[in-house]
């Protein structure tokens, strides 16, 4: 691709807004709408009172706004995007939310926060409410995937492409003529953010990201309601999103076979239909192996005393973002893989209570993570990120092995 030539087809962001007004959601679809949307629900109610978002909930009190929406689950209401930006928060701090392999991104947590927050605003009914949610996936799964792995090295891909996915939702649900959309869709994009730097420092910006990503795509579909303009070419343009947020675009994706899924025919798949679900309460990088040390577990007794060591093989890109991680509060655990795989191997599990105050002090359990090493693998490679895979070979201490591949992530 050389410096001058468009890293998309010229108007592929015009057509991304047209599929969003003009899409025929199919009953598939719909039927992952409500799942995600039940998902997203058990996601927010369970996370809500941990402290970043009680924060963040604290925050949308003090700025006030209309009473449009609620803040889930205490009952207060505010502004449509101060609700997404609160409920978005709860619903991905305990790290159970969906997750989209293509695209590397949790859409669930922006996207229908600001859905949810905009259907309660205009009395949308189910329908509408879930052929929104589909529309939104659709276009945040298409811009994630292409973006690509390269652009997951640096940025949150939760936060930027989920911002247009959480504009195509509330464009929909809100009845924009394709201009408007695709102005809601422009100033999206040019909002769009979340970098990954906040882990060095165990920080709370994970959460700030898909939070943002709620508010700024409702705010960016309400600016567009009322007239106001932005780049029409956000995601092909020389200076829009594939040209500055990575170095190795795929932009078809963005396009390709997108006529057929708006005709909502049958047989023809929706992005969301291919969302994963998670059954572990960490980093979404992490369940492989703890799928693999689960699976042994299940198989033969293993007592953590009689463990030598543990032996993790994953690909590179989950090596990059967990590698350093230490357990040092119970959010930073779960982006440490040799905790995640210790606490897994200890109590067979890996439920949100493997994640507070005393869990992370258990010294069984730090003993054992001392004992768990990993490194990158090719073959996981060539896969990722279609497929997130590790090994796991744990070795006894009388020198026996036990080993356990897996390609796929229960979920």
């Amino acid at each position: 691709m050389s410096a001058h030539t468009p890293p998309a087809r010229d108007g592929s962001s015009r057509a991304l807004a047209a599929f969003v007004v003009e899409a025929s959601v199919p009953r598939a679809a719909r039927h992952a709408s409500r799942r995600a949307l039940l998902d997203w629900l058990g996601s927010v109610v369970a996370g809500s009172e941990l402290q970043p978002p009680t924060i963040v909930r604290e925050v949308a009190r003090e700025l006030g706004g209309s009473p449009q929406a609620t803040l889930l689950p205490d009952g207060e209401r505010t502004s449509v995007p101060l609700a997404g930006f609160a409920n978005a928060a709860a619903a991905h701090v305990l790290e159970m939310d969906d997750l989209d392999r293509g695209s590397i991104s949790h859409p669930g947590a922006p996207i229908i926060a600001a859905a949810v927050a905009t259907a309660e605003q205009l009395g949308a009914d189910g329908d509408a409410l879930l052929e929104a949610i589909a529309v939104g996936y659709e276009v945040s799964i298409r811009v994630g995937e292409a973006l690509g792995p390269a652009h997951y090295e640096y940025w949150h891909t939760t936060g930027t492409a989920g911002t247009l996915g959480a504009a195509a939702a509330v464009s929909r649900l809100r009845g924009l003529d394709e201009q408007r959309t695709l102005h809601a869709i422009g100033s999206a994009g040019t909002m769009a953010a979340g970098l990954w730097e906040f882990l060095a420092d165990t920080a709370m910006s994970k959460q700030l990201h898909p939070a943002k990503a709620a508010h700024d795509g409702a705010l960016a579909a309400i600016l567009a309601a009322r007239g106001f303009t932005a780049a029409t070419r956000i995601l092909e343009g020389p200076k829009g999103i594939l040209r500055a947020m990575t170095a190795s675009p795929s932009p078809d994706r963005l396009t390709d076979g997108l006529a057929a899924v708006g005709r909502g025919d049958d047989g023809v798949p929706w992005r969301i239909e291919g969302v994963s679900f998670k059954v572990h309460a960490s980093c979404r990088h992490t369940h492989p192996a703890v799928d693999a040390v689960l699976e042994l577990r299940a198989q033969r007794a293993l007592q953590p005393s009689e463990i030598e060591r543990v032996d993790v093989r994953l690909y590179s890109q989950g090596l990059e973002l967990l590698n350093g991680v230490e357990p040092s509060t119970p959010y930073a655990a779960k982006f440490s893989l040799p905790f995640c795989v210790a606490a897994a191997l200890i109590h067979g599990d890996l439920a949100p209570r493997r994640f507070s105050d005393d869990s992370i002090a258990d010294e069984t359990t730090l003993a054992l993570a001392a004992r768990v090493s990993y490194e990158a693998d090719a073959k996981f490679d060539a896969a990722y990120p279609e497929r997130w895979g590790s090994s796991v070979c744990v070795t006894m201490r009388d020198g026996t092995q036990h080993e356990r591949s897996v390609d796929s992530p229960a979920g």
